[in-house]
């Protein structure tokens, strides 16, 4: 599969992901997760970020992460091969720790850092880990619950987001965590192009905060070739994608194509819609139901490989396993 985007922006907020290799455990015990932590310190003191939150669980780790001036791809890459180097000598092992690099989404603040940390706090919940959040040793709830953190961890500034005294931001920080409704709602599935949570005006406006970075778009794959190639796959022709025309297999098409282009051009579904003359709410639940196709149909997961092989090299053509059904694999 390729890889998303990098989207490195100085003060941005980002909520930063890393998975054990093949889904193996990260930590295996309380000393690695306090070595883990002892590293983050480090590395904050280092290069100067701001860690507002976080969640060690088994096999992944949760972050939330204000970027410094330093680019977040520098603190990551220090932090996890500095872990890495020390977990394979306590443990005498050898190879991959983490699977692949981490992964990193810029988040719009004001429509959803509190969703974000809901997502972050309840994961051992989700998991079925424990009853409550509270309950978790490894995250950085019972700070926040406190109102004071040790001084590696930024729970002042996440606060002072969310109330404008102490007692009032804590306050919303336990009702927003303990709520046992869905909403608000976080899913990093749905990031524009790969690297954004937000809406389209501001993921445009971090694209052009950072001018050194450019979308892989043209370097993989044009929108064109991966409209081409889909169309001519389902016995189409681009124009056809174009046209009118809806329902039955053309729709289906349509629906591959977009997800495509999202996966190998980093362009969002709502502007590949937009790009075929469709409105962009015409594609949630086929892209929904595709998605799922590809979890639980072979044939599905064999044609979507097979037109990405198409349009991609080697190495890495192949769409990402289907998710485990684990419960810490959120």
């Amino acid at each position: 599969m390729p890889r998303p985007p990098r989207l490195e922006v100085c003060g941005a907020l980002y909520h930063v992901t890393a998975r054990g290799n093949e889904r193996r455990a990260l930590f295996r015990d309380d000393a690695d997760r306090e070595e883990y932590l002892r590293r983050i310190a480090r590395y904050r003191e280092k290069f100067r970020f701001r860690l507002l939150s976080y969640c060690l669980m088994t096999n992944h780790v949760h972050l939330a992460i204000r970027a410094g001036e330093q680019p977040l791809s520098r603190v990551m890459a220090g932090l996890h091969s500095s872990y890495a180097e020390w977990f394979n000598r306590r443990h005498r092992r050898v190879g991959h720790l983490f699977q692949g690099r981490y992964k990193a989404l810029l988040i719009q603040e004001n429509r959803h850092l509190q969703a974000l940390v809901r997502y972050i706090h309840r994961n051992p919940v989700k998991a079925r880990i424990v009853a409550r959040a509270a309950e978790y040793p490894w995250s950085s709830d019972r700070y926040l619950r406190r109102g004071e953190a040790p001084p590696w961890l930024d729970a002042h500034d996440l606060l002072a987001l969310l109330g404008n005294t102490r007692r009032l931001a804590v306050r919303r920080y336990v009702e927003l965590v303990e709520d046992p409704g869905d909403a608000p709602g976080y899913d990093p599935s749905r990031a524009l192009d790969q690297a954004v949570v937000g809406d389209e005006v501001f993921a445009a406006a971090q694209w052009d905060a950072a001018p050194a970075v450019s979308r892989p778009r043209a370097r993989e794959a044009r929108l064109d070739d991966v409209l081409g190639a889909v169309a001519r796959d389902g016995g189409f022709t681009t124009a056809d994608l174009y046209s009118g025309r809806r329902g039955g297999e053309l729709a289906a098409t349509r629906c591959r194509a977009v997800y495509l282009a999202r996966l190998i051009c980093g362009v969002s579904a709502r502007r590949v819609a937009l790009h075929l003359g469709r409105d962009d709410s015409a594609f949630v639940r086929p892209l929904a139901r595709l998605e799922r196709s590809l979890e639980t149909d072979p044939a599905t997961r064999a044609r979507m490989n097979r037109l990405l092989e198409t349009l991609m090299p080697p190495p890495n053509p192949t769409l990402p396993p289907p998710p485990s059904s684990q419960h810490n694999q959120d």
